[in-house]
């Protein structure tokens, strides 16, 4: 223990050892930032920042695809309804305007299960820019099959972007394009 002690006193006064102290301690010394180092920093945040603006995607392109899956999983609510209830279920779109999910007729709208309101969804008041492009009517019995609108599909579209669900006919597979 005493050689140790020894030897860190002789290397602590040791000029050699004393020179690489005091300028690796000079580092620390330092406070702030220099100017360069601030403008280097604001300008790679600035690069980073363009890049991310022309990389992400549009606004209307997002609306568009949360329109599309609200309502692909509107039409098998309607189908999961009319198999449970034993009641045909199904959804009737309008176009440029709204679809209601319903029960029965178009004057008896399910009840949506998160809001617990009428199933009555206006796609361009939930989703600007976004329209429905065709009417379509499209019914499931209690086996979930299509009774009515098999095989056909309906699209939503936003400027030049389009989204199609179809409704394969027999089945009623859902499919998003």
């Amino acid at each position: 223990m005493m050689q140790k002690l020894s030897c860190q006193r002789r290397l602590a006064s040791s000029p050699k050892f004393r020179h690489i102290l005091d300028t690796s301690l000079r580092w620390y010394d330092k406070k702030g930032f220099s100017l360069v180092e601030v403008v280097m920093v604001l300008g790679i945040l600035g690069v980073l920042s363009i890049s991310a603006i022309v990389y992400a995607p549009s606004l209307d392109r997002t609306r568009l695809e949360v329109a599309a899956r609200q309502a692909l999983s509107d039409i098998e609510f309607a189908k999961q309804n009319a198999s449970i209830t034993g009641v045909t279920s199904g959804v009737q779109f309008v176009s440029g305007g709204n679809y209601t999910v319903y029960q029965g007729s178009t004057a008896m709208p399910l009840t949506d299960p998160a809001s617990k309101t009428d199933l009555i969804v206006n796609v361009s008041t939930k989703y600007p820019n976004v329209s429905l492009s065709n009417n379509l009517t499209v019914e499931f019995n209690s086996l979930g099959a299509p009774t009515t609108g098999g095989g056909s599909s309906v699209t939503l579209t936003s400027g030049a972007e389009t989204r199609t669900i179809t409704i394969t006919a027999n089945t009623g597979k859902l499919v998003l394009q």
